[in-house]
């Protein structure tokens, strides 16, 4: 019984922590470059549950008489991120960019270098192209971007040009997903050295990828995990109810 109210626990906190992780990805569905995170759930080993066999048995038969296995529950093994690409829509905006490999970089005044998706891109007042927060978009030099105030086009592989000569390239690199550690709600810290994409980047001009996370799925992904929740809050009330009453008849003996 005791092992019925652990397992009923550990479900109860796999559940509440997915929760949390499925409520980020439903409040993220609209943001561009969002990638949605997934719990990988995983349950605790099994543990033989054995019997002595009756003496005069040898000590060997008394101690190997395996007569099933009891499971102890589950837990949250790792979050793990879901890198596939998000839909993309058309903007038709001169700096909104969108790529099929790789991640643009970026960094913060303070120097901190990021990799996203989100192309959401514009010019500063010194011509500097930024992202929507203010970040300064990268060259594959790790250099600031300054864009010639007329409109510029973009090609495939990442260069900006401007009336058909090239007057920067985009820093597009890959990464593998353990290399890169979420750190906002499309940026990610770097642990490895990145490459460039095999076969170019992709770039498209006048896009923007959208999030991963489809608001349906996800919606019914919580309904699902909540009742798992609630069916395990039931069944650990019943057993403490049980363990009550027990303790009570054995304390009347």
């Amino acid at each position: 019984m005791i092992k019925g109210l652990y397992s009923a626990f550990t479900a109860m906190e796999a559940a509440w922590r997915y929760q949390d992780v499925l409520a980020n990805n439903i409040a993220n569905a609209d943001t561009a470059g969002f990638k949605r995170e997934f719990a990988v759930q995983q349950p605790f080993e099994d543990v033989l549950l054995s019997q002595q066999a009756p003496v005069p048995a040898p000590i060997t038969s008394r101690i190997q008489q395996v007569v099933g296995q009891i499971g102890t529950g589950t837990f949250i093994a790792e979050f793990a991120t879901d890198f596939g690409q998000g839909m993309l829509r058309t903007t038709g905006n001169e700096l909104d960019f969108a790529i099929q490999e790789g991640f643009f970089q970026v960094e913060t005044p303070d120097g901190t270098v990021y990799s996203t998706r989100d192309g959401r891109f514009g010019r500063d007042a010194n011509g500097d192209l930024v992202t929507s927060q203010g970040y300064f978009v990268l060259d594959e030099s790790g250099q600031h971007i300054n864009l010639p105030s007329n409109m510029v086009s973009v090609s495939v592989d990442g260069g900006i040009l401007d009336q058909g000569v090239e007057v920067a390239r985009l820093g597009i690199l890959d990464f593998t997903p353990n290399q890169l550690v979420r750190a906002g709600e499309a940026h990610f810290q770097t642990t490895g050295q990145g490459q460039p994409p095999i076969g170019g980047p992709g770039l498209r001009q006048g896009l923007l990828e959208g999030s991963n996370s489809i608001l349906v799925e996800e919606m019914t992904s919580l309904l699902a995990v909540q009742r798992t929740y609630q069916a395990n809050q039931r069944v650990l009330s019943v057993l403490d109810g049980t363990l009550d009453q027990a303790a009570g008849q054995l304390g009347a003996l």
